[in-house]
């Protein structure tokens, strides 16, 4: 039978309903009818016991094939309400690198009984995978990959791929390695089918393949999966010898929470999430904000300096907010896809003039728009065609000085060896708020005697 897509949506939203609704026994006889992530999606927003109660049911094969898309903090909470018992054996259905995503969150007790009750081999690979530095391609590898022997006959692979267990459908490759497990070559699903069956695998093997140390970085090896289109990476250890892969799901999983992690960095909130507690927040987010108000008194002072300007002429002090803001929001929006271009790896350090050229040329067009539109709004509010003129100037220039500044001060840090995410925000609201007072009320100053004529 055909189903078409939205037959598929009824079904997904169906059992949605159901599982919301606490219909949990209804719920399992019809989960067969919709994928795993879908089905994940309605888990992961639903009370813990309740979602442990339809797992009891279903079964804890199926049931570890659905919490596995859970975020790591979700999964860890979920198995907190198990029993050792229980934890343990729904771990056995779990990849080996989501158990180790998670074992550092549980209670000793708790970690110590999945342990324990984990086959000898499953339980070797938890712990190899945990005594990897985090952040490295061997933390965030899995275990599991397909390898033959050189030498082998094409048959023998095809029978070897065949004979796969369930967990090893997703990949793609089969890796080729010598007698000492050491990385010789790489083979596609699609090769070893269309192979003569009575070849060896290194004729058809590609020796010249891509691989990652295991204490290399996971966001570099991510990268590389993304700009050269590879669906798998393979993980060798100091000495080659084929320890993991890392897959494309993993790698694009890991640069979302690397872009993520940048745009939160602007606001100093990096390694902040939604699990993390009140107390630490406030102790990652006051500092930054603490330093922005020192930051800000250079604005201050800038105001400070044309006080008898502002006492000549005070509804200048009105239209301040518009000019400092709007180069904040041009600033920010230059710095967003500066950062996001570093994060995803599609523009390096040196790239620094590059990204200038474009902000200046798009700041200019832009700010010549904005410039004229704030000029028209001013004049129509006061009537006064220099105080209009003064605040489309200093606008205009505002907003090529923010765009220009935004676009390239995460280079710039960059290369002086800081974290752009954690230092641009603040700097960059420093300067564009002082360029916008120095500009727009050191022009007023210089037109003063015609901003007096009413």
């Amino acid at each position: 039978m055909l189903l078409d897509s939205e037959a598929l949506e009824a079904r997904a939203a169906h059992l949605a309903n159901l599982l919301t609704s606490g219909a949990l026994e209804e719920a399992a006889r019809e989960q067969d009818n919709v994928s795993p992530m879908r089905i994940s999606q309605t888990l992961k927003e639903m009370h813990p016991e309740d979602v442990a109660e339809f797992v009891r049911l279903i079964g804890w094969v199926r049931g570890g094939n659905l919490v596995a898309y859970f975020p790591s903090e979700i999964l860890a909470q979920f198995l907190k309400v198990l029993d050792a018992e229980e934890a343990a054996t729904l771990s056995r259905h779990l990849p080996a690198a989501r158990i180790a995503d998670v074992l550092p969150s549980l209670s000793e007790s708790l970690r110590s009984a999945v342990l324990e009750r984990l086959p000898q081999e499953m339980r070797s690979s938890v712990e190899r995978l945990e005594a990897y530095e985090s952040d490295t391609a061997g933390a965030e590898m899995s275990p599991l990959f397909l390898s033959v022997r050189a030498g082998a006959t094409i048959s023998a692979t095809q029978a070897a791929v065949q004979a796969m267990p369930p967990e090893h459908h997703r990949s793609a490759y089969v890796y080729v390695v010598d007698e000492h497990s050491r990385l010789k070559g790489v083979i596609s699903l699609r090769e070893l089918m269309l192979a003569n069956p009575g070849d060896s695998v290194d004729r058809v093997m590609i020796p010249d393949i891509f691989a990652v140390r295991d204490d290399d970085s996971a966001l570099e090896a991510a990268k590389r999966i993304r700009t050269r289109g590879l669906r798998m990476l393979p993980v060798v250890d100091a000495n080659d010898r084929l320890v993991g892969v890392i897959s494309i799901e993993r790698a694009m999983d890991l640069l979302s929470s690397e872009l993520a992690g940048s745009f939160l960095g602007i606001g100093g909130a990096t390694e902040e999430s939604f699990f993390t507690s009140p107390k630490r927040a406030v102790g990652m987010r006051l500092p930054w904000m603490a330093a922005n108000v020192f930051l800000n008194l250079g604005a201050v002072w800038v105001i400070t300096g044309f006080e008898a300007t502002i006492e000549q002429v005070a509804i200048l002090a009105a239209f301040l907010p518009m000019i400092t803001d709007m180069g904040g929001n041009v600033g920010i929006q230059a710095l967003s896809v500066s950062i996001r271009s570093m994060a995803l790896g599609e523009a390096r350090v040196r790239d620094v003039w590059r990204a200038l050229r474009k902000e200046l040329m798009i700041g200019m067009v832009n700010g010549l728009a904005l410039g004229l539109l704030f000029g028209v709004i001013v004049m129509v509010m006061q009537q006064n065609l220099t105080l209009a003129v003064v605040a489309s100037l200093a606008l205009s220039a505002n907003v090529v000085i923010a765009g220009a500044v935004g676009g390239t001060i995460p280079f710039l840090i960059k290369r002086l060896g800081y974290d752009p995410a954690m230092m641009t925000g603040p700097v960059l609201t420093t300067i564009t708020d002082i360029s916008g007072v120095t500009v727009y009320l050191g022009l007023s100053t210089v037109f003063l005697s015609a901003l007096l004529i009413v």
